[in-house]
């Protein structure tokens, strides 16, 4: 409450305007703040923070650390991301400033399994490239899968079709109802439960994602492809540091393909 102290000491002169003190009490806002704090802590919904999941290894000791990075040569798929040269030359090509990355990819071995040498590397390199379209990229209305996206999905097929009937079943509140934002929550870890028995379930054929990447290539890229392994329910994948055959694979391809 405010209130207006005035101050009668003395005799004012003739005409002499009278000084007043004003004194503002803000005690009552306290109790005000205090209210409006617990309402806000009460009512408002906390947002999970949306941020890219990876699975990490287990602590457990492993006794054959050779054996670590290996896959067999029917479940391994490398990808390798590399900088987009600009055409007749091996210089990066950048938009804005900005690199434009492009995606590379074999099954099982490098070159087949084959001894690489700078004479048969042309015959033997099974290195092939594609698209690397995102969301973002794609027109509105193409929902279809292309690119990279399209050749993990044909070689994770039985897991990606499992895992989507799972989301028709979210979808049709077969785990629970979604009216409430509690009951929604219950539904999603209970479909989440059933995706990783999916993923972990041995009956399903599943491949080894090795994403490998070349220091022209940005950061950027490397994100694209590990939100892939998200969207298409990878199990197994692993980040990897490129080899000398992988390297050359690469440019004999870029070589042969430089005017494309």
């Amino acid at each position: 409450m405010a209130e207006i102290q005035q101050n009668d000491s003395g005799k004012g002169k003739k005409g002499h305007q009278k000084k007043m003190t004003i004194r503002v009490d803000f005690t009552p806002m306290v109790d005000m703040n205090m209210l409006l704090i617990t309402f806000f802590m009460l009512c408002t919904t906390m947002i999970k923070s949306q941020t890219l999941s990876i699975a990490l290894p287990s602590n457990e000791k492993v006794e054959n650390t050779e054996n670590m990075s290996q896959a067999s040569a029917d479940d391994a798929v490398t990808i390798i991301i590399d900088a987009k040269r600009k055409t007749g030359s091996m210089e990066v090509d950048t938009i804005n400033g900005k690199v434009v990355n492009e995606v590379y990819y074999y099954f099982g071995k490098p070159c087949n399994g084959a001894a690489v040498t700078a004479e048969n590397i042309a015959t033997t390199n099974n290195l092939e490239k594609t698209e690397m379209l995102t969301d973002e990229i794609n027109n509105v209305g193409d929902r279809s899968a292309r690119g990279i996206r399209k050749i993990i999905q044909d070689r994770n097929k039985e897991v990606y079709e499992a895992i989507q009937k799972l989301k028709e079943q979210y979808n049709n509140g077969e785990f629970g109802s979604l009216e409430t934002a509690q009951e929604r929550e219950m539904a999603q870890e209970k479909y989440k439960e059933a995706a990783v028995a999916i993923r972990k379930d041995e009956k399903y054929k599943k491949p080894v994602i090795i994403i490998k990447s070349t220091p022209q290539a940005s950061y950027g890229g490397l994100v694209e492809i590990l939100d892939e392994m998200q969207i298409n329910s990878i199990s197994k994948y692993q980040i990897d540091n490129m080899t000398a055959i992988d390297s050359l694979m690469l440019i004999d391809y870029q070589n042969r393909h430089h005017n494309d």
